[in-house]
């Protein structure tokens, strides 16, 4: 085998909690991440040129040099491995990014697979992984869902209900390192407002309908981002307006809100369709591919 495609999926964090700033300066959360059928799609290649990289990128804007993490997850597979096979790479972004959506992690973590599919490599890859990236363990790990704590590198699998989600860029340009500094700044507020998920399980119960989804969706981003972004308060509220579970998924700035059935998900769709430029109907990988990409 000389080349393999792989998918990428996104994430949505169900509900995040940001539990303080570790001694190494990043901070310590805990949040349930739970993939979706919206997807990046890799290509991976040997060639014949010993350590040479190459990457051809489509979709959203993506750099095509080591800038990307792509490139970088090769770089680290071979110090990892000793391996220097010349690699392409072809790149084709649907994942917003930033977003929010765990996109540029999930790309790393399949070259990282991928790389070990097509070498043979018998290394574990779990500590390239997490200095690839926080929310590359995750998606290294291959689960639907997971608990995520510490930094990232803690991820224990869960089970939750399958859903439909609709997605919405509210557009708002937010690095997710001014995202952290905010809420430093505003944390001794947050700190007493109490507990917004109640992780004391690892299996969530199902979906009924007409009742919330069984997670709670909140994330202590969210009040602090509001009070500067206006696009992130105009759509907290009409993500409310259209589902009773809706979030923020990591530091945005795209939203979702969850759906029992396809049928509410695209009326919602249809919806906010008319108010933003991105808006993505997608289900839980749990129950198979999007009807709509």
């Amino acid at each position: 085998m000389s080349s393999l495609t792989v998918r990428a999926h996104a994430k949505l964090n169900l509900g995040l909690r940001i539990k303080g700033l570790r001694p190494d300066g990043f901070h310590t959360i805990e949040s349930v991440f739970s993939q979706v059928t919206l997807c990046d799609e890799l290509t991976l290649e040997i060639t014949g040129d010993p350590g040479a990289i190459s990457l051809a990128c489509s979709g959203y804007p993506s750099p095509k040099d080591e800038r990307n993490i792509v490139w970088r997850a090769v770089e680290l597979f071979r110090k990892a491995t000793g391996n220097n096979d010349g690699i392409a790479l072809t790149l084709h972004k649907r994942i917003p990014s930033p977003g929010g959506l765990g996109g540029g992690s999930s790309d790393g973590a399949a070259v990282l697979s991928a790389m070990k599919a097509l070498t043979g490599a018998g290394t574990d890859l779990m500590e390239t992984a997490a200095a690839l990236g926080s929310d590359v363990p995750f998606f290294m790990a291959g689960h639907r869902s997971a608990l995520v704590r510490g930094r990232g590198e803690m991820v224990t699998p869960c089970t939750v209900p399958d859903y439909h989600a609709v997605l919405v860029n509210c557009m708002e340009e937010i690095p997710t390192p001014l995202a952290y500094r905010m809420w430093d700044e505003h944390n001794e507020d947050l700190t007493g407002a109490g507990p917004v998920n109640h992780y004391t399980a690892l299996n969530f119960g199902v979906w009924h309908e007409g009742k919330p989804f069984p997670v709670e969706l909140g994330n202590h981003f969210l009040p602090v981002l509001a009070e500067r972004f206006r696009g992130v308060k105009r759509a907290a509220a009409d993500l409310a307006s259209v589902s009773s579970s809706w979030g923020l998924s990591g530091s945005g700035p795209v939203f979702y809100a969850l759906f029992h059935s396809e049928d509410q998900a695209r009326k919602a769709e249809e919806h906010l369709s008319g108010k933003y430029p991105w808006v993505f109907r997608c289900r839980s990988r749990q129950i198979g591919a999007s009807s709509n990409g």
